[in-house]
C-alpha cells in the first residue's frame, strides 16, 4: 500500500467515527454536511493554485465538499448539488471553532499562507484550506511544495508567520480530531500542547469552546 492510499484509508477512517459522533450527539451538524465534491473541481482549483492537493485532504473532499452548508462561507450552492439556498452556521464544527469550505472557496483565500516566500523562494506553495470564519484570517494550512514537507499541516494568523508541523498530515489531524470527540477532551498538538477547548453541543450542533468562559452563552460541555 502506498502512503498516499495510507492516508487516504486513515482519513476515511477517521471522518466514519466523526460522521457518527454527529449523527448520534449533534445532528444539526450532520445534517448540513454537504455532498462531495466533483473529481473536475478538484482539479480546477489545483491548476488555478498551481498545485496538487495532498491525498488525505482530497480524501476528505471526496466524501463532503466542506464541513457545511456553502452558505456558512458566503458561497451560494449550485442548484445541482440540492442544498436549500441558506445555511445553518453549523460549518464551524472542527476544534478551535475551525471549518472546511467548499473547495470552490480555497482560491479565495490565497492571500495566506499560499503565497508566503513566494518573492524569495516561488516554489512555495502552501494552501490554507480551514479557517475559523469566512475571511480565511486565521486557521490552517497544508504544505504543498514537492519534497520532504509535503503534506504538513500549520497553523496561520493574520499578518502572522505561518507556523508548519503542527501535525504530519491531514490524517494525523483528524484522527486525533476522533479521539479527541470520544474522549470528550481538547485537542492534542504535536508539541504536546493541549487545546482547552473540549466538545459542546449549541442547539444541536457541534461547538468547540472553554468551559470556563464559553463564547455562547447557550454552549453545553458534550456528557
Amino acid at each position: 500500500m502506498t502512503d498516499d492510499q495510507q492516508q487516504v484509508r486513515a482519513v476515511e477512517g477517521a471522518w466514519v467515527r466523526i460522521e457518527a459522533w454527529l449523527e448520534r450527539n449533534a445532528p444539526r451538524s450532520c445534517r448540513m454536511l454537504p455532498p462531495p465534491v466533483l473529481e473536475a473541481d478538484l482539479q480546477g482549483v489545483e491548476q488555478e493554485l498551481d498545485l496538487t492537493i495532498p491525498a488525505g485532504l482530497r480524501a476528505f473532499y471526496r466524501l463532503h465538499d466542506g464541513t457545511g452548508h456553502p452558505a456558512d462561507f458566503g458561497w451560494t450552492p449550485e442548484p445541482e448539488t440540492g442544498l436549500a439556498p441558506q445555511g445553518e452556521g453549523t460549518a464551524w464544527l472542527l476544534p478551535r471553532k475551525h471549518g472546511i469550505p467548499p473547495v470552490q472557496h480555497l482560491p479565495y483565500w490565497d492571500e495566506g499562507p499560499h503565497t508566503i516566500g513566494r518573492p524569495a523562494d516561488p516554489v512555495v506553495r502552501y494552501l490554507a484550506f480551514a479557517a475559523t470564519d469566512r475571511s480565511g484570517l486565521y486557521g490552517l494550512f497544508t504544505d504543498c511544495t514537492p519534497g520532504p514537507g509535503y503534506g504538513r499541516i500549520g497553523t496561520l494568523e493574520e499578518a502572522g508567520i505561518p507556523k508548519l508541523g503542527v501535525w504530519p498530515s491531514f490524517a494525523d489531524y483528524l484522527i486525533e480530531v476522533a479521539d479527541a470527540l470520544y474522549e470528550n477532551r481538547g485537542v492534542e498538538y504535536a508539541e504536546g500542547d493541549q487545546d482547552t477547548q473540549v466538545p459542546g453541543l449549541v442547539d444541536q450542533a457541534l461547538v468547540w469552546d472553554g468551559p470556563a468562559y464559553p463564547s455562547d452563552p447557550d454552549w453545553a460541555r458534550f456528557a
